[in-house]
């Protein structure tokens, strides 16, 4: 009986990893092809290995010059956002009453994005930042402020205050001791927070097409999306710019990913 619990729970969890994993193996065998490749042999391993599609889309394409530029919106974005929220969270775990305060913090989760977009738009372009990588830096870091909150009030509530006392007792100040005691211990919290921020940012679209329209400024996403033709597409290029944009996302989920688990776990538990 147990054993063919074992059998049918592995069927069941085989058959989910194969459905979730056969978009990412058709993307990349793909982008190994030509375009009549594709057509021809959708499914099937490539006859002739086209590495220069991604040559072409690098250079030709300019998706290199996308490329840095997602990630220096995103990593900038994610740093003032963690400064921001540790802070936040700090003061708002350690304050008595701080529920209305913390409802207003996380309210931001609730408003989907298409309703701040019009909105978003009029303020940078009265402020002039629009076409400019600090009013896209500006505008992810506030959309993403109220998760980051969320998930380290949680795990900052759980950090003993005895700790802090001791700091105290030591000479030590608030900033000191937020810096020096608090963060070191938030870690795990910080790198969830950190990677969730940097792969909403990594991936984001629809902020940076309305208000991004100067060519040197645009992202990746944009560059991926101007893969495709009005008329026709060479699919083969797609499927290799989506490479491209997906390895930067495997290979910070791969480093930070028991952290992530951790963090979750702690801000649910603990919230």
């Amino acid at each position: 009986m147990r054993r063919a619990a074992g059998l049918s729970r592995g069927l069941v969890l085989a058959v989910f990893a194969l459905s979730t994993l056969f978009p990412f193996y058709w993307v990349l065998v793909s982008s190994l092809k030509d375009k009549h490749q594709i057509y021809a042999n959708p499914f099937g391993l490539p006859a002739n290995w086209h590495w220069g599609n991604y040559a072409d889309i690098w250079q030709t394409a300019h998706l290199s010059r996308y490329f840095w530029n997602s990630l220096f919106i995103s990593a900038c974005a994610v740093a003032i956002m963690l400064l921001i929220g540790a802070m936040a969270a700090y003061v708002l775990a350690r304050r008595e009453k701080s529920g209305w305060l913390y409802a207003y913090f996380t309210l931001g989760i609730m408003i989907p994005v298409h309703a701040i977009l019009i909105p978003s738009f009029v303020l940078l372009k009265q402020l002039h930042l629009l076409n400019s990588h600090f009013g896209l830096i500006l505008i992810y870091v506030v959309s993403n402020l109220s998760l980051c909150v969320f998930i380290l009030h949680g795990f900052l509530k759980g950090i003993p205050r005895e700790l802090e006392e001791a700091a105290a007792i030591d000479g030590y100040g608030r900033v000191r001791t937020f810096v020096s005691i608090v963060l070191p211990l938030a870690k795990p919290g910080l790198a969830t927070v950190g990677t969730l921020g940097f792969l909403n940012c990594w991936n984001e679209y629809l902020f940076a097409y309305v208000l991004i329209g100067s060519e040197p400024s645009k992202t990746l996403t944009q560059g991926v999306m101007a893969l495709t033709g009005q008329y026709s597409t060479d699919y083969a290029l797609v499927c290799a710019g989506l490479v491209v944009s997906m390895l930067p996302l495997w290979l910070v989920y791969m480093l930070f990913q028991e952290q992530i688990v951790k963090g979750m776990t702690a801000g649910a538990v603990k919230g």
